[in-house]
């Protein structure tokens, strides 16, 4: 059925192109990305094929106004050694918007994300980024948004969003129903910075019985130093319970003058969750490192290091090393890594022990 659409998606703006008044897009982007432990066995080996072709339309209603339209396809093939697990296809956009001077509305499957913490992100609410993924790949969320962009450099947001991937929600379990989330952020500038406000609601539960409402600070000041800090409380709410959550962290990053530049930044984060009124026991701390290298204008290292610590739990050390070179519209990386037998907010999906990832990508 999506296929059966998206032909004829296609097919229509192909004909509705040939006058000239829309403006026509078309890129895709082929990848592999295979993953090995030096130990482990073959069979517990995973390698992902995607291909995801990109059409964007743009009609120009007038000098300062624009509609358009994104749509993208997630075509994957995934295995473990040589035995396919699944092949599938997804949306991974499917945008309508609406520009203006001071105004962009989006509305269907997109990509919302927001705060400075560039590992440890407290404001991670609605993407899967992961900074170690050189293609940046993140599915999307199907809402609608409005921005406003004031003349002193103010700027609003305010969405809806249905079934918003959330790590409370698949907690507490699914049900059909899709539940309707709403929020708004306010970003204001300071002096050699940025200062923003987030507030979220959403149906924790799928079923309206359990609600969780956020608040949310951030800011960022580029000195000296980049420093940067997100903050959330967020209280969950059932028809017998309350609980509360806490999550902060602060980041700082500088570029030494070596050779061509390093690059470097450092991450801590503290999650605590408890029920209202009583103590909030911390959860988890975290520690993120990296360093980033440019050898030319081809050539790159980067370095990744997480330390998670946990109450009860063995504390994780997950290092990453790798090499990323671009040729055309060719993009190859090479990574060693070390990954824990148990990797809860490590967000990479690779095989444990020390092992080889190799990805390669090709744009057009």
């Amino acid at each position: 059925m999506k296929s059966q659409f998206l032909f004829i998606l296609l097919s229509l703006t192909l004909v509705f192109a040939e006058d000239g008044s829309l403006n026509l897009q078309w890129k895709g982007q082929a990848s592999i990305i295979h993953a090995s432990s030096f130990a482990g066995s073959f069979d517990e080996s995973p390698t992902t094929m995607r291909y995801i072709p990109q059409l964007r339309l743009d009609y120009q209603v007038s000098p300062s106004n624009r509609l358009g339209f994104d749509v993208a396809v997630d075509l994957f093939n995934f295995s473990l050694g040589d035995s396919l697990v699944e092949f599938d296809g997804n949306f991974y956009r499917f945008t309508f918007r609406y520009d203006t001077p001071n105004t962009q509305v989006r509305v269907g499957l997109q990509k919302i994300n927001f705060g400075p913490a560039r590992m440890l992100r407290v404001l991670q609410w609605f993407d899967e980024l992961d900074p170690r993924d050189p293609l940046a790949l993140s599915p999307g969320v199907w809402a609608a948004m409005g921005r406003y962009y004031f003349d002193n450099g103010v700027n609003i947001r305010l969405w809806t969003m249905a079934d918003a991937p959330d790590v409370q929600r698949n907690y507490w379990g699914d049900t059909e129903s899709w539940p309707w989330d709403i929020g708004g952020r306010l970003e204001y500038p300071i002096p050699a910075g940025t200062l923003g406000l987030t507030l979220h609601s959403l149906d924790v539960s799928k079923a309206s019985v359990i609600k969780e409402n956020r608040i949310a600070g951030d800011i960022r000041v580029d000195a000296i130093v980049g420093l940067w800090s997100e903050m959330m409380f967020a209280r969950i709410e059932d028809p017998t319970w309350t609980k509360d959550a806490l999550s902060v962290m602060a980041g700082v990053d500088y570029t030494f003058s070596l050779g061509n530049g390093l690059y470097t930044a450092f991450e801590m984060a503290s999650s605590y969750q408890g029920v209202t009124g009583e103590n909030m026991p911390w959860q988890i701390r975290s520690f993120a490192l990296t360093a980033n290298y440019t050898l030319g204008l081809s050539d790159g290292l980067t370095f990744y290091l997480y330390a998670i610590d946990f109450p009860i739990l063995e504390s994780q050390t997950i290092p990453m090393l790798g090499w990323q070179h671009t040729s055309g519209n060719w993009l190859f990386y090479l990574a060693l890594y070390d990954m824990p037998e148990f990797t809860a907010g490590s967000g990479m999906s690779l095989p444990s022990g020390t092992g080889l990832q190799i990805n390669i990508a090709f744009n057009h």
